[in-house]
Formats: C-alpha cells, sequence, structure tokens
C-alpha cells in the first residue's frame, strides 16, 4: 500500500482516500462539473457500509444529483459547511436506515415539479435507543419556488413499525409544503402497532413553507404520533404558509417563536379531534389556535 501524508491524516494512493475517512471523489464523483454524482456517493456509502463503516465525507463542493440516496445502517455521511448537494429531479433524495447521522451543508432543491421528500426516515427500520439516527446542522431548501415536497418524513405505515429517539437539530427547512411530517397509518395486524414516539427536534427555524409541523395519527396505539418534543424553534411564515401547525396524537410538546403571523389570515395552529394531552407554548393569541381535542393545554399571549 502506498502511503503519503497530507494534511489531517494519510493518504492512501492507491484507494484514492485519506485512512480514516471514505472520499467520494475516489469512487467518481467530481463536484466541479453538471454530471451526475449520485451513483459516485452511493458507491461511496455502500463501500463504508460493506467494510468498515468510516464516515463518508463530501467537503466544500457543489455535487448533483440526479436519483435518490440510501445511507445504510451504520453509516455516517458527513458534509461540510460549504458542501451542497443539488437536487435535479423528483424522488426521495436520503432514505436513512438505522444507526445513521448526516450533518452539515445544504441539500438544495431546484426541480419546481418536486414532490418527493428530501431526508425520510421509514417505520420499517424499527428505529430504538440502540438504533437512533441523528441529523444535525443540515439545511434543506426548495429554491424552485413552487413550495412542493417535504424536507423531512418519519412514517410508519404497515404493521409493526416504529421511530423513537431519533435526535434532530440545527436544521433548518425551507420552501416546501411541509417542513417536518409525522405520519402513522392503521397496521396491517390487529394485534401489531404502528408509532412515531419520543424524538426530539430541537433548535431549528423552519421558514416559507405551506405547513411547517404536521403530526398526523389517532389519539393513541394501534396509531400514534405521541412523547415527540420541538424545542426552541424559529418559525417564520410567508404569505404561502397556510398552518404553522396542524396537530394529532397524545403528549407531544411544541415551543417556540412564530414570525409575522399578521400576514396570515385564520387560525395558524389546528389540533385536530384525535388529539389529548400536547402542550403548546407559542407566541399568538389564543384566538389564532384551534383545539378541537381533549385535555390538550396551551401558553399564549394572552395568558
Amino acid at each position: 500500500m502506498l502511503t503519503v501524508m497530507v494534511l489531517g491524516g494519510t493518504f492512501n494512493k492507491e484507494s484514492g482516500q485519506e485512512i480514516g475517512r471514505i472520499s467520494v471523489e475516489a469512487f467518481g464523483a467530481r463536484g466541479d462539473d453538471r454530471k451526475d454524482d449520485s451513483s459516485a456517493i452511493q458507491a461511496a456509502i455502500n463501500s463504508s457500509y460493506e467494510s468498515e463503516k468510516l464516515p463518508v465525507q463530501l467537503l466544500g463542493k457543489t455535487y448533483i444529483l440526479k436519483q435518490g440516496l440510501r445511507l445504510k445502517e451504520g453509516v455516517a455521511l458527513e458534509m461540510g459547511m460549504g458542501t451542497k448537494l443539488l437536487v435535479e429531479g423528483d424522488f426521495n433524495v436520503l432514505e436513512l436506515e438505522r444507526k445513521t447521522s448526516i450533518s452539515n451543508g445544504t441539500i438544495e432543491i431546484t426541480t419546481p415539479q418536486f414532490q418527493g421528500v428530501v431526508l425520510h426516515v421509514s417505520g420499517k427500520e424499527r428505529i430504538w435507543t440502540t438504533e437512533r439516527i441523528h441529523i444535525e446542522n443540515v439545511t434543506l431548501y426548495n429554491s424552485s419556488g413552487t413550495n412542493r415536497g417535504k424536507g423531512i418524513s418519519f412514517t410508519a405505515g404497515t404493521s409493526g413499525e416504529f421511530i423513537s429517539f431519533v435526535n434532530v437539530s440545527g436544521v433548518n427547512v425551507s420552501g416546501f409544503n411541509t417542513a417536518l411530517h409525522l405520519q402513522t397509518a392503521p397496521p396491517q395486524k390487529e394485534e401489531e402497532h404502528n408509532f412515531v414516539n419520543g424524538n426530539r427536534f430541537v433548535n431549528m427555524t423552519l421558514d416559507d413553507c405551506v405547513v411547517c409541523i404536521h403530526l398526523d395519527s389517532e389519539v393513541t396505539i394501534p396509531n400514534e404520533v405521541s412523547g415527540n418534543m420541538f424545542d426552541n424553534l424559529q418559525i417564520q411564515l410567508t404569505e404561502r404558509t397556510d398552518k404553522a401547525v396542524i396537530l394529532s396524537g397524545t403528549n407531544n410538546t411544541i415551543e417556540g417563536m412564530i414570525w409575522d403571523a399578521s400576514i396570515i389570515e385564520g387560525p395558524l395552529i389546528v389540533v385536530n379531534e384525535q388529539s389529548y394531552g400536547n402542550f403548546i407554548r407559542v407566541n399568538l393569541p389564543k384566538g389564532r389556535l384551534i383545539d378541537k381535542g381533549q385535555g390538550n393545554n396551551f401558553s399564549t399571549l394572552e395568558e
């Protein structure tokens, strides 16, 4: 093995990567042209998954994606602050398996017809404390101007699916139809449950989305969205916003600032019939909120 020393580590000239990391350039990604880098980035992820689970790094370039990526179990995707994934097409951009993480950088949607999800977690992964996922300091931006698609989606949809104890922090989501969507469907087998419970979303900015937070479930099992925490939120409304929050489920907490509510008429927060014991603390008058559920608690400007 031929190696040379480089700033920050040892470089293996045979494999084309720094020791201790996976370089997407070693698999053919350029990041400096208009060619599709999807296959090369996926090949780097696959190589990490099949060997030592080394971090896959994309540093300081703009990579073109014309196909979706799957972040395999145990693999971390580490982007530099100046790194951008430029998405051209309509597909789910990144499917996250268990024990994965993604950090830093920007994922930008440029296709006006985009209807997919940027970061999607499926309940089929059966995420729990030892398999949890971490998403940190990423910017998700639909720059097409059409406000379509979703930023982050957690979905438990067939039977025995669940997503719990995922940490999402410091993420900015801008320009989508739905910024955050947590959803469960009735299980196909009566004896099983689907749930999206106990996840944390902290220090996030949700900007220029039609719906900023949507929690969609029954009030409790067999399919529930419950015990999720949204803390230190900054929600920026625009003329394209319809609702800041649409909420079902039990014991979810939402705390944060909502900006420029005066530009939108009518209720900005709707708590549906299938809800109980949720807590919302925001800087809105009580009249901007509709509560159709039971046992929900609110802290507003009038209290």
